[in-house]
């Protein structure tokens, strides 16, 4: 036990060391602030000399006594620690801007945070277009973690709080590792990885930000907490199956409806619970067939109760209508599969490595369920063109390709001897180049600069001005919560809330097409009004929402907002763009 929690410890070395590396890096792009190439030349300078002092260390201490594998264990270890430390400091930036406008949940998330304050509530009527299609968990719990920071709505600090969601998610997956490699193999193997000591969590941690299927984790989104409860629920499932411990069925009950609260997709874990249940539980119970069930939609049931005897139809209009109505192109899952080919793969590789011998039945299951896991998130992704439904799925795969990792990596090391010591040495030297291209591949590399610039400030300050001299509440402004905070106004006739009912045809608008006919605004601020891109009437829609048209007819253009052109990596430039400057017409 003692051994283990050292173990851990050191694991946990990787991310606290890489906190001073990324104030060093921010340091050092303050200094060049208008010479971004040359920051990256001595930021590269210093990473240079970081990577290479530890192995020089250990080369000095052995000498003729190095072992390759472990060299190269040590090696790894490094550059997870850089590149933690490039991410850390890339989404510092994002983390502390002020505006709620770098994706497009982030408004409609801080809006539930501000409603849950002021006791307004969650959901309200449709024509109000004000409410999230998301379940209220993650904002709700984000306020609560961060209110004993400050009462007042600070959007920085509820970035952070996503960022320790995601931090928890990777250590719950370390977890995960350690079961695997437990059902796996020896304990002694375990025990003895000098590669699982220095970069399970770092490594874990990387895939759980990575820029392919997870790239929204220290954003305002439900991502960061669901991928917490995703990977909290498969090392439930894991524990189940090694142990068969019936106290586990009660977690096993409970967490689908924990999760339908952040995510509704994450039910399916009551589905994956009950196949498990019923094709690999082993002895198969019919008690526990019978019984798990029916807990299992009772708790559910309980949980959709209480919503709707708070919020009523308004709930289960957003919250199953809107989010229900969403189609799904088969050409974009397929395009999806593609992208993220590397992460199904390594958890490919990884049951091929664990599925071997006397453990086949115990973690065939658990495996499968993992890929049923993957293959639902694909499809579903096909709502959209972003890849962040495959989140939890990838940080699975990791946990089965890593856990691969350390059960093979000992048996490698052993073939160090005198007699084929070149050999050994090129083959450890090919199988870190292999490691860093995949680190490439999984989308952990990013560059190290300021990925929001100073004129993302200037933007933000523009906005502002244009509220000066007008009632808060009279401003109509498409998307961004942080203008309407400091009067705790709950502002209506969003683009977010318009927009997810327009692809799906299931939105009331006479709402904001009545407000806008009886020029309501005073003034409105809108992005991409002459434009195919149009959140209130947007192209692809089959049917237009005629909003467009209504403010042609009763607003005039008086001047613009000018966009952010210079953000060479910001992370979203659509929110960034040119704004329109509307005033009611003078019949």
């Amino acid at each position: 036990m003692k051994l283990q929690r050292t173990t851990f410890i050191i694991s946990l070395l990787p991310i606290i060391l890489s906190l001073p590396i990324a104030c060093l890096i921010h340091l050092i792009n303050n200094h060049y602030l208008d010479k971004p190439e040359h920051a990256i030349k001595i930021i590269g300078v210093v990473l240079m000399i970081l990577f290479i002092i530890p192995p020089c260390v250990y080369l000095l201490r052995r000498k003729k006594a190095s072992n390759p594998w472990t060299l190269s264990s040590i090696i790894i270890g490094v550059v997870s620690i850089l590149l933690v430390a490039v991410y850390l400091f890339w989404i510092s930036s994002q983390i502390f801007f002020p505006g709620d406008i770098l994706i497009w949940s982030e408004s409609d998330f801080v809006n539930d945070i501000l409603k849950f304050q002021t006791s307004y509530p969650i959901y309200s009527a449709q024509e109000n277009n004000e409410s999230f299609i998301y379940t209220p968990g993650a904002q709700i719990l984000t306020y609560l973690l961060a209110r004993p920071f400050g009462k007042a709505i600070y959007i920085p600090k509820y970035r952070i709080v996503q960022v320790i969601f995601t931090l928890l998610a990777a250590v719950v997956a370390s977890f995960c590792c350690r079961k695997l490699i437990e059902m796996s193999s020896s304990r002694q193997q375990f025990r003895g990885s000098t590669l699982w000591i220095t970069t399970s969590l770092s490594f874990l941690f990387l895939i759980a930000t990575n820029a392919l299927t997870n790239p929204f984790m220290h954003n305002l989104h439900n991502d960061a907490l669901a991928q917490l409860i995703s990977i909290i629920a498969y090392l439930v499932l894991l524990l189940y199956a090694f142990s068969r411990n019936k106290r586990l069925l009660i977690l096993m009950a409970i967490l689908p409806a924990v999760g339908f609260l952040v995510k509704q997709s994450l039910l399916i874990w009551a589905v994956f619970y009950c196949i498990y249940l019923t094709l690999f539980d082993q002895p198969r119970s019919k008690k526990r067939l019978l019984i798990f069930p029916l807990a299992a939609c009772g708790v559910i049931g309980t949980v959709v109760a209480v919503c709707y005897l708070l919020w009523g139809n308004h709930f289960t209009y957003w919250v199953f209508a809107v989010a229900g109505k969403r189609s799904v192109s088969p050409l974009r899952v397929f395009q999806h599969m593609l992208d993220v080919w590397v992460y199904i793969v390594i958890g490919l590789i990884g049951g091929i490595v664990l599925l071997r011998g006397k453990n086949f039945n115990l973690l065939l299951g658990s495996w499968l369920i993992w890929l049923s896991l993957m293959a639902i998130e694909a499809y579903t992704s096909g709502v959209a063109w972003m890849l962040n439904h495959m989140g939890p799925g990838s940080l699975i795969a990791g946990c089965w390709f890593l856990a691969a990792l350390v059960r093979v990596w000992p048996v490698v090391s052993r073939l160090n001897n005198k007699k084929f010591l070149l050999n050994n040495w090129m083959k450890a030297g090919i199988t870190v180049a292999m490691i860093f291209f995949l680190f490439s591949g999984l989308g952990f590399v990013r560059i190290p600069l300021k990925s929001l610039q100073s004129d993302a400030y200037r933007y933000i300050s523009d906005i502002e001005r244009e509220f000066e001299g007008h009632s808060t509440e009279d401003v109509l402004l498409d998307i961004g919560t942080w203008v309407y905070l400091k009067d705790g106004v709950i502002m209506k006739d969003r683009s977010p809330s318009i927009g997810d009912r327009g692809y799906g045809e299931v939105g009331d608008f006479s709402g904001i097409l009545g407000r806008l006919e009886q020029k309501k605004y005073s003034k409105i601020l809108v992005r991409n009004l002459h434009s195919p891109d149009f959140q209130y009437d947007y192209w692809m829609w089959r049917k237009s929402s005629g909003i467009r048209q209504a403010l042609l007819n009763n607003y005039k253009e008086i001047g613009q907002i000018k966009g952010v052109t210079s953000e060479k990596y910001q992370c979203n430039t659509f929110f960034f763009s040119e704004i329109n400057i509307l005033v009611p017409k003078i019949d």
